[in-house]
């Protein structure tokens, strides 16, 4: 688990907000099921050291404290939004997300693609449609990364949302049959088929006009 502190804060609107960013620090929300929304500032500096490490499943020990440097209170919290800016890309928001014990959240978790298949080994494309698995799952369940086996399979094989293995409680948000994981057919092996399959249909053609020479 990782431990971030933050300061209470006043929002004042967008000017406050630019002042704030200005200091080196951001601005922040904390809000839940069960949760008031809390106006919180983080210094950019600590957020930048540890901002690598967290991913939104990552639980995070959110430590709250006054102007004063007193605690004010301590949560456990998941890191629900970043915004940024549209020209610099620097972080200027962030969400910080307290779930309620009893109450499921929803989650994108990270996929973990295991394994060589054989069909990249015949030539195939690996292709993978979501790097996120969006699920439904209890706050104290929340599994840092679906693996996913690939090494079985062969040219045109695809896993769907319903072949994932997921911790028990946790259900997957995506249709059953929606791809997750394939292996690509590359076009000159199509191709090498279809020549292959006119040639097989042309074949019986080729006969029948020879029998009729020789009649």
């Amino acid at each position: 688990m990782v431990s971030l502190e933050v300061k209470l804060r006043k929002p004042k609107g967008k000017r406050e907000s630019r002042r704030l960013r200005g200091k080196g620090e951001i601005p922040a929300i904390v809000y839940g099921p069960a949760t008031d929304p809390i106006p919180v500032k983080i210094k950019r500096s600590v957020l930048e050291k540890v901002f690598h490490t967290i991913t939104e499943t990552t639980p995070i020990r959110l430590v709250i404290k006054d102007e004063e440097e007193k605690t004010v209170s301590e949560k456990t919290v998941f890191l629900k939004m970043i915004q940024r800016d549209k020209v610099s890309e620097a972080i200027v928001h962030v969400d910080f997300y307290e779930p309620t014990r009893g109450h499921r959240m929803r989650i994108n978790v990270p996929l973990k693609v295991v394994g060589k298949p054989v069909g990249v080994e015949k030539g195939g494309f690996l292709e993978i449609y979501h790097e996120e698995i969006p699920i439904e799952t209890d706050p104290d369940r929340v599994p840092q990364e679906i693996e996913v086996d690939v090494s079985s399979l062969d040219l045109g094989d695809v896993i769907h949302a319903k072949d994932l293995k997921l911790p028990e409680g946790a259900k997957c948000l995506l249709e059953d049959e929606e791809a997750v994981v394939s292996v690509l057919v590359p076009k000159e092996v199509t191709i090498e088929e279809e020549e292959v399959t006119e040639e097989e249909a042309a074949e019986p053609e080729v006969i029948k006009r020879k029998e009729e020479e020789e009649e």
